[in-house]
């Protein structure tokens, strides 16, 4: 666990089409390109809602991350939707097309700055996986990240092996595992792959227990990654 939980009353209001107007108290960002999002997504989203002080949690839906081959993405109007299914039972997680448009490829100092001119009421850390702050220093921005956010950082499985990482060209630019905007928080992991999510539903095997249900009527429905 990391921190204790608090709840704040009124963080938004939404207009008729379902868009925030208003933020206020802590939100957590949980970036991805969810393709598609699954129970492991799911398990630290809420582990961090309700374990730690943060008022929500946003899966926040990324376009195109500059990491990851676009050709591989579902349209992002389909992401989107089987977020909001996967959440919709869930009233402190919430899913978010902020970066739809924004600049793209999308960087998350570029979505930070616009979330703070847009929403300066609320405050807002981000979570992220301990492979991911190992090489925050090759993020763009990534002090600015750091020293303006809480970064909320869950722990690969102990069983995971770490994967290389890349060599930074000054060693200043590595942000310490002590720094005080650093929380490490002991979230439990479930580790599925997206890729392999995505090469069963072509080849029709069965993932029922991967999937929240909804999630899996709207990929069959929708003929999605056949």
């Amino acid at each position: 666990m990391c921190g204790s939980p608090e709840l704040v009353a009124g963080l938004h209001r939404e207009n008729s089409h379902g868009m925030t107007t208003e933020v206020r108290g802590k939100i957590g960002l949980y970036f991805g390109t969810f393709n598609p999002v699954h129970l492991g997504h799911l398990v630290i989203a809420n582990h961090m809602a309700h374990y730690t002080d943060l008022d929500e949690v946003w899966l926040v839906v990324t376009p195109h991350n500059p990491h990851k081959n676009p050709k591989e993405m579902m349209g992002q109007d389909h992401r989107l939707q089987m977020v909001h299914l996967a959440v919709s039972e869930n009233e402190k997680l919430k899913g978010s097309d902020v970066e739809f448009e924004l600049p793209q490829p999308n960087f998350t100092a570029a979505t930070m700055r616009h979330l703070r001119s847009v929403h300066p009421e609320a405050e807002f850390s981000i979570i992220i996986g301990e492979d991911n702050f190992d090489r925050l220093h090759t993020w763009q921005a990534h002090w600015e990240l750091v020293e303006n956010h809480r970064v909320l950082v869950y722990p690969r499985r102990t069983s995971d092996a770490p994967a290389p990482v890349p060599v930074p060209a000054d060693p200043a630019d590595v942000v310490p595992r002590s720094h005080p905007n650093i929380q490490w928080c002991d979230a439990p992991m479930i580790s599925i792959s997206s890729t392999y999510l995505r090469d069963a539903i072509n080849d029709r095997k069965d993932i029922r227990y991967l999937l929240h249900d909804k999630v899996l009527n709207y990929i069959s429905n929708n003929h999605l990654y056949e």
